[in-house]
């Protein structure tokens, strides 16, 4: 997956994370390590209710997991058709949230269910793994790229991909901070900014999907 591409997810990974932890309980939209934690330290401490929070992004990420697998299964002789899938349902999804509203266990379950796909199918930028729900792996994986690039010697190929990691790892923060910023200004209105992130994340897969086709019949 181009770069490019790679970024847009994260600033969207990023917002959804701020949008649900600042505007619905403190919830976490990707991060189902800080939901468990959370979920077991509210019971611990007696917040029943709050805890219940914390199981919703749960089961949506369960369900984002399962229907991650029925879409591999059904569209197995096209091995890019489930993701291109799943990214037109969660920019229909965040619309659609963003447009109507929802109740709080469908919008936080629902959040998480098409975060986990996203994580799910969209895990390559060129060679490198990374990851658009979270950044602790981006972040490592950059680091360990950059001291291995520079000692003892210098490569220049692994600081190109250092580079990327390092992109990418800024984006989450980008996205969490205009999460942080829209939310407490549109509340639910404000999904419509990754909405159209994910879009031109869209936009860009085509561009460069062609692109290639145009390469293959050009040579």
């Amino acid at each position: 997956m181009h770069p490019n591409v790679a970024i847009l997810l994260t600033l969207n990974g990023g917002f959804l994370d701020a949008f649900t932890y600042l505007g619905h309980g403190k919830v976490l939209a990707n991060s189902m390590t800080g939901n468990i934690v959370m979920l077991a330290a509210n019971f611990g401490g007696g917040d029943i209710q709050q805890a219940l929070r914390h199981i919703y992004p749960l089961i949506g990420f369960v369900c984002g997991i399962l229907a991650a697998r029925l879409l591999q299964l059904i569209a197995w002789r096209y091995p890019h058709q489930p993701a291109i899938i799943s990214l037109v349902f969660e920019i229909a999804f965040l619309a659609f949230a963003a447009l109507k509203g929802l109740p709080e266990f469908w919008l936080l379950a629902g959040v998480a269910f098409v975060a986990t796909q996203q994580s799910t199918f969209f895990t390559h930028s060129g060679n490198q793994t990374y990851s658009s729900v979270m950044t602790t792996s981006n972040l490592r994986r950059c680091l360990q790229l950059f001291f291995e690039s520079t000692i003892p010697q210098f490569k220049a190929a692994g600081l190109r991909d250092a580079a990327v990691l390092g992109a990418i790892s800024l984006s989450f923060v980008l996205g969490a901070l205009a999460g942080g910023l829209i939310t407490h200004r549109l509340h639910d209105a404000a999904l419509w900014l990754p909405a159209a992130l994910l879009l031109a994340a869209l936009v860009e897969i085509y561009r460069h999907a062609r692109g290639r086709v145009c390469d293959s019949i050009a040579g």
